[in-house]
């Protein structure tokens, strides 16, 4: 694979699957920018990758001038913005009635509106060239939802909406949107989340950090437009939501 100098701005750079996606840009000759909350590890990022590979800009995604921060100090060092890999994001699990919706807040702000705002920044830069790509990391968990995830899921469905409207609006003009939508990966997300909340049934989807990582990689090195489960089978769980609900409960009650 060979990313042939690209420039790729990461959101959630810091760990988990941005930083994979990060190493592997580099490691495949692209250049990246890291933007994350983490000042020390990013920089001790752009130490490991050489600083004509890698620029670190610290980034709040939840605060729009910091985004607007983040696309300014990408086209001033490197002149321009091939892909946005929209990863940012976290989860608190819980079931609804005992979920603090402070938490649902938090979680708006950054995996939806973060995304967004990132989104909106680059934007303009990649129609005028028009070429580009708008990679959104969402979830399974934005097409099914699982005991627990309700808050969670709320806000991986919304950026599974948005991203389809962007494929949608940006037919034709050259920048393509990838949305990425992997199952229950080992990962920073899970401890911060909470392991034991995941139920059975959405481990059913259960992938790994560096499968999500290289899917994603190939995804950007062939720019792709379109939607990729991850496992593939996360289709079948997820469409197996809508047509029979009512077994698709009971299931939930037998398995989470």
């Amino acid at each position: 694979m060979n990313l042939n100098d690209r420039i790729v701005v990461v959101t959630g750079a810091s760990s988990g699957f941005g930083e994979l996606i990060a190493r592997g840009c580099v490691r495949a000759g692209g250049r990246v920018v890291l933007a994350a909350r983490s000042s020390d590890v990013l920089n001790r990022l752009v130490a490991e990758f050489g600083a004509e590979r890698a620029l670190a800009v610290p980034t709040d995604v939840a605060d729009a001038g910091s985004v607007a921060r983040l696309a300014e100090a990408t086209l001033v060092h490197f002149g321009r913005a091939d892909v946005l890999v929209n990863n940012a994001g976290f989860g608190v699990l819980d079931r609804v009635a005992d979920a603090d919706v402070a938490d649902l807040e938090r979680m708006l702000a950054v995996n939806v509106v973060g995304a967004v705002r990132c989104t909106q920044a680059f934007l303009p830069h990649m129609r005028a060239r028009r070429q580009g790509q708008i990679v959104m990391m969402a979830s399974l968990a934005g097409l099914a939802v699982s005991t627990n995830m309700g808050f969670y899921s709320a806000t991986k469905h919304a950026l599974v909406a948005i991203s389809r409207a962007l494929m949608y609006e940006l037919a034709g003009t050259g920048v393509r949107v990838a949305l990425i939508m992997p199952g229950v990966a080992q990962t920073g997300f899970q401890e911060q989340a909470g392991r034991a909340k995941f139920s059975r049934a959405s481990r059913l989807t259960d992938t790994t950090p560096e499968r999500v990582a290289a899917v994603t990689l190939g995804a950007i090195a062939r720019g792709t437009s379109g939607e990729i489960p991850i496992p593939w089978y996360g289709w079948l769980w997820a469409l197996a939501s809508y047509p029979v609900p009512a077994a698709t409960r009971l299931f939930h009650r037998l398995v989470r």
